[in-house]
């Protein structure tokens, strides 16, 4: 027999999660259509549990559930569901306050993903890039750094860039070792309270696990009415992660490679691996992130997704950067060493700009729609550790009834 327990609504934690944009929670009448539609669930009560959970204000459950983050927001659950709860904006909604309640410093979310904090959150990149562009020649001279012949760097030094960058990049990345880390003793608490938790399997093969189904987004090609998100979510995924490698491949060429003894081919030619890797990455994110935009503007139905500040932002940032970095190099390309005045002044105006955007991914990345890259990550690893991540039962239509793999209408 159950036992007892004793429920503390969180009603301020209900109102949170419909601001988030899970505003239509409250139709949920647990019929569990929800659950059985969705290709995740497995035959468990997800995300009919999810739904209870936030109709109850049960904050401290939904924000340690690794549920909610094995949702991809296909919105096959709201396309189905009879009263139009939208379960699957809701649990995005959930993800949203997640990343909220394990930030640090907690109000950088509220700067980084409001469309009203916007000016704010651009203004502390411009104001740290400007102090930089002020202070970079009696620094450059006192550290014995002399002007560099390249075109961007005579504008804004690399030695400049790699220290600032690195000294905030370094605390954008405590900051998010630490919230992931709340958020992992979060789970495994939760679990052994309900007494339910089990390590499976060890950390280092829930890693591998979790990573093949990243790689891949394997569980999001199951997903039914938003199937096509799929492929701009691959693009924007591979696209990062190949400027992601340029970039660190350009630190290391600029300042490891020369202590090897082997010259430094920074600023790569059109034709260098790495520049070719580059503008690739950047045309895939750019169609990805086109393709999310285009996604969501088309979609109609129960089964949409339009998204909110938290998400647009993060999208729009992606294109800017990727955009601005196209300029950036076709400047770089064209305007010759001895450039005209009001061309160099647009070329370094662009380059600025792209410097802004890329400092802003930054900045805001443990606080902004950026940090889904590693909570889901957590979340999914948790998963394969405690054995919550089971293959995936592809419901087949039949008529206007779902049929199980090796279920007939005889043996139903």
């Amino acid at each position: 027999m159950a036992e007892a327990m004793l429920v503390r609504p969180d009603r301020k934690f209900v109102e949170e999660i419909i601001a988030a944009g899970g505003g239509d929670l409250k139709k949920c009448m647990q019929c569990a259509n929800c659950s059985v539609v969705c290709e995740l669930s497995d035959g468990h009560p997800f995300p009919r549990k999810e739904m209870i959970w936030a109709q109850w204000g049960l904050k401290d459950r939904l924000v340690s559930d690794p549920d909610v983050w094995m949702c991809h927001q296909c919105n096959d659950c709201s396309k189905r569901c009879p009263r139009g709860a939208r379960p699957g904006d809701m649990l995005a909604a959930v993800r949203r306050l997640t990343v909220d309640h394990y930030a640090v410093p907690r109000f950088m979310t509220r700067v980084a993903n409001r469309a009203s904090w916007l000016p704010v959150a651009f203004l502390l990149p411009i104001v740290l890039l400007g102090v930089a562009l002020l202070v970079r020649d009696p620094i450059g001279r006192a550290l014995g750094f002399g002007t560099d012949p390249a075109f961007y760097a005579s504008f804004f030094p690399h030695w400049l860039i790699i220290g600032l960058y690195g000294f905030f990049s370094a605390l954008a990345f405590i900051a998010a070792v630490i919230g992931v880390v709340r958020f992992w003793r979060a789970m495994r608490r939760s679990d052994a309270a309900a007494g339910i938790y089990a390590a499976v399997n060890g950390i280092p093969a829930s890693i591998v696990g979790a990573v093949k189904d990243i790689v891949t987004h394997y569980r999001f090609g199951f997903c039914g009415a938003q199937k096509p998100r799929r492929l701009a979510h691959l693009a924007v995924f591979y696209g990062f992660a190949a400027l992601f490698v340029v970039t660190s491949w350009a630190v290391v060429d600029l300042y490891v490679m020369p202590l090897m003894g082997v010259a430094s081919r920074y600023p790569f030619d059109f034709l260098y691996p790495a520049k070719i890797l580059a503008n690739v990455g950047g045309a895939v994110l750019v169609f990805g992130a086109v393709k999310v935009m285009v996604d969501r503007k088309r979609a109609q139905g129960p089964g949409a997704v339009g998204g909110t500040s938290f998400d647009w932002i993060f999208v729009w940032m992606l294109l800017g950067v990727a955009v601005t970095g196209f300029a950036v190099e076709i400047f770089r390309f064209t305007v010759g060493p001895e450039p005209a005045a009001g061309l160099r002044t647009a070329a370094y105006a662009t380059y600025f700009v792209h410097l802004v955007l890329v400092f802003q991914l930054l900045i805001y990345l443990p606080y902004s729609k950026f940090a889904h890259v590693l909570y889901r990550t957590v979340a999914m690893v948790y998963a394969e550790h405690t054995g919550r991540h089971r293959p995936v039962r592809r419901l087949q239509p039949q008529g206007s009834q779902l049929r199980l793999p090796g279920v007939t209408p005889a043996t139903r």
